[in-house]
């Protein structure tokens, strides 16, 4: 009988599950440590199984869980293609756990009717307030997850993001200063010496790569820049054309919607630039160590025979 429950342990993906909840746990504590507002929310005493849209799971556990599982995951991805032993299978799991278990115990999940509904309220979501501030939206996500840091103004301005949670102080600058600065600066020099390791290494021609720097600082700064730009432009639009204009109500909305598309069109430009190069040095990095792994390993059944 242990055998068999803990067989159905397994099959019910418990593990993922658990490495899920326990995130979510000492994200919470951590959190209210940090920056308060901890508060006791009833939830009631049923045991009631609802099907939650694609939307507000991705901005309920995007922070705590999805986040850190893509960014651990990019590690893990660095490590195993450098030094793959059996024992990184564990920390696979362990890590995909974080990124899926939001949407893989979701009831109804896997039916295709309502992934497409979904997809679709996604979509809505990322280009909501654009004209007009909307809770349900990309932009009341963002604006909601400012809120540890900014606080409050008691609700004087009537955001209508602002009604999906109570008055909250604004935190110390201590906490804001470790939470959202000297860590950020320990995760991103991480990534930074790990990229530079792999650029370090010349091409089949033999020749150095360009800095790693420039093109890190590019892909930071690029984006940020190319916005500025973009809304710049549109300002201007805008400021000439609005008054003739005017007898068109969507003009603002029109505007505002074909500036996002460009931000989305410079932003995945901007990633391109710096993911390409990267897949051509991680392939030149990690195939001669392959290649060297499978001639040695074939001199020792040659030397065996």
């Amino acid at each position: 009988m242990a055998l068999i429950r803990l067989a159905k342990h397994f099959l019910s993906l418990s593990p993922i599950f658990e490495v899920f909840s326990t995130q979510i746990y000492s994200q919470s504590i951590l959190s209210n440590l940090t920056f308060g507002g901890a508060r006791y929310i009833a939830t009631g005493r049923g045991f009631a199984t609802a099907r939650i849209s694609f939307t507000i799971l991705y901005s309920r556990f995007a922070g705590p869980s999805i986040y850190m599982g893509m960014r651990n995951l990019l590690f893990l991805l660095y490590a195993s293609l450098s030094i793959w032993i059996p024992h990184l299978i564990y920390f696979w799991f362990s890590v995909l756990s974080l990124c899926i278990a939001p949407f893989v115990f979701n009831p109804h999940q896997f039916s295709f009717t309502d992934f497409i509904i979904d997809y679709r309220e996604f979509l809505r979501w990322m280009s909501r307030g654009n004209s007009r501030t909307k809770a349900s939206s990309w932009y009341g996500y963002c604006r909601l997850s400012r809120t540890m840091i900014t606080g409050y103004k008691k609700k004087k301005l009537g955001h209508p993001s602002e009604k999906l949670s109570g008055d909250l102080p604004r935190a110390t600058w201590r906490a804001v200063v470790f939470s959202e600065i000297i860590w950020p600066i320990c995760y991103a020099a991480l990534f930074i010496i790990a990229y530079m390791f792999v650029k370090s290494f010349p091409d089949r021609d033999g020749n150095q790569p360009p800095s790693p720097l420039i093109r890190i600082a590019v892909v930071a700064i690029g984006p940020v820049v190319w916005n500025a730009t973009v809304l710049l432009v549109f300002f201007v639009i805008s400021l000439f054309l609005g008054p003739m204009m005017g007898s068109w109500a969507k003009f603002g909305s029109v505007v505002a919607a074909i500036a996002h598309l460009f931000a989305l069109v410079g932003i995945v430009a901007f990633f391109e630039f710096f993911v390409c190069p990267l897949r051509e040095s991680m392939n030149m990095t990690f195939s001669p160590s392959v290649s060297f792994s499978g001639s040695s390993s074939s001199g020792m059944r040659h030397t065996q025979s």
